[in-house]
């Protein structure tokens, strides 16, 4: 029974029992004497008592005591806001708050379990790669092969006459040959050679090409060809034929005017510019550069431009891959997987930046060119565009 109110009957019953000894002091009875008084004053309390238990089962309810200055509080004060904060907030609605969801970050995987995951994202990448290449070089020998009328040279065959073979430069460190196309990531790859496998620092652009660390082909003597040409990886990398002469004509006629290619500028404004000109002007315009191309065969004999086709044995030497310039993001980075150099070069690392699609330079440059040099140019490249998979637009 809750303590407030048993003090309270305590209460009650010290004044029942004071009255009645007072009654029974001031009008003496012989029906009742002292020892009956008490035994009344029992069987009335008893029946309170009984009184109140009945309620307290019907009606049950929790009275908070209040503090009791011997005993202490009951229950632990709640601690609320300050009186002022109180009368502010009484009005308001209480909002019962949500305990914060805790968010626990996934576990990462196990050093083996994250090597693993890696290996096989590499797994799948490779195995696509190797998908690309069977695909080129499946369309490139079945035009060779059928179309053209060119198929494979054995290596016995193309190592005989090493000194034809002057496109190849050879790698004996790493064991690979690379066949080197001019305007398609060339002067890339031979700073990889010279400056990462072979440890030349700082070697200028102009020096590359005829720098001691480039092995080339004719170099060697028949055997040692034959032995390169059966047993080393042999690699190329091509471009589209309108992205590649178009490269060729902004380097050598636009941006740079090298004393070679101004002679030979001064020989292409001669032949084709019409009406009045300066005799040391060097302003070659593309249209005039490709007539100069179409015009005569001796035209297109400079490496820089001249047919893949007819400088790189595509047809004649089987080559294990075949990557694309458009394509450098993958096919870098899968040759350098390839040979075993990829942990020794940084090429091919970094996003290719370029400064323009092909489409907006060609659209640029070649919307002005006439569209009979445009037809006569693509009869010249064009087994480098069907071997190598090019489609030329049919705005041109």
């Amino acid at each position: 029974m809750p303590r407030l109110k048993v003090r309270n009957l305590g209460y009650m019953l010290v004044v029942i029992v004071f009255l009645l000894l007072y009654y029974n002091a001031l009008v003496p009875s012989k029906d009742y004497n002292h020892d009956d008084s008490d035994e009344l004053v029992d069987r009335w309390i008893e029946k309170k008592l009984n009184t109140i238990h009945e309620r307290d089962k019907r009606d049950p309810e929790v009275i908070a005591p209040g503090p009791d200055k011997a005993s202490g509080p009951l229950l632990p004060p709640k601690q609320g806001p300050p009186p002022k904060q109180q009368q502010k907030n009484r009005g308001a609605p209480k909002v019962n708050k949500k305990p914060p969801v805790v968010k626990v970050p996934p576990k990462k995987a196990s050093g083996a379990k994250s090597q693993q995951k890696k290996q096989e994202t590499k797994k799948a990448w490779m195995a696509r790669m190797y998908k690309v290449q069977d695909q080129r070089k499946a369309h490139l020998r079945g035009l060779c092969d059928g179309e053209l009328g060119r198929p494979l040279k054995p290596m016995e065959v193309l190592g005989s006459t090493p000194k034809q073979l002057r496109p190849l430069i050879v790698n004996d460190r790493h064991q690979f040959i690379y066949s080197i196309v001019y305007k398609v990531g060339s002067t890339n790859w031979e700073r990889v050679i010279v400056e990462d496998l072979e440890g030349f620092k700082n070697v200028p652009n102009q020096k590359l090409f005829s720098h001691k660390a480039l092995r080339w082909m004719p170099g060697f003597k028949p055997l040692e060809a034959k032995e390169r040409l059966r047993n080393y990886t042999k690699f190329i990398f091509v471009r589209n034929p309108l992205s590649r002469i178009l490269s060729a004509y902004r380097d050598k006629f636009v941006d740079h005017h090298n004393p070679v290619f101004s002679k030979i500028a001064k020989t292409i404004i001669g032949k084709f510019r019409t009406g009045p000109y300066n005799a040391s002007a060097i302003d070659v315009t593309l249209t005039e550069f490709l007539r100069y191309l179409v015009n005569n065969t001796n035209h297109r004999s400079n490496p820089h431009w001249k047919v893949i086709y007819n400088q790189n044995y595509p047809c004649e030497l089987s080559y294990d891959i075949i990557g694309k310039l458009e394509e450098a993001q993958d096919d870098i980075p899968f040759v350098l997987e390839r040979i075993g150099i990829r942990n020794l070069t940084s090429y091919g690392s970094n996003e290719m930046k370029r400064k323009g699609s092909d489409e907006q330079l060609w659209s640029r440059y070649f919307s002005e060119v006439p569209k009979e040099v445009m037809t006569n140019f693509y009869e010249i490249y064009k087994q480098d565009f069907t071997l190598f998979d090019y489609k030329m637009p049919s705005s041109f």
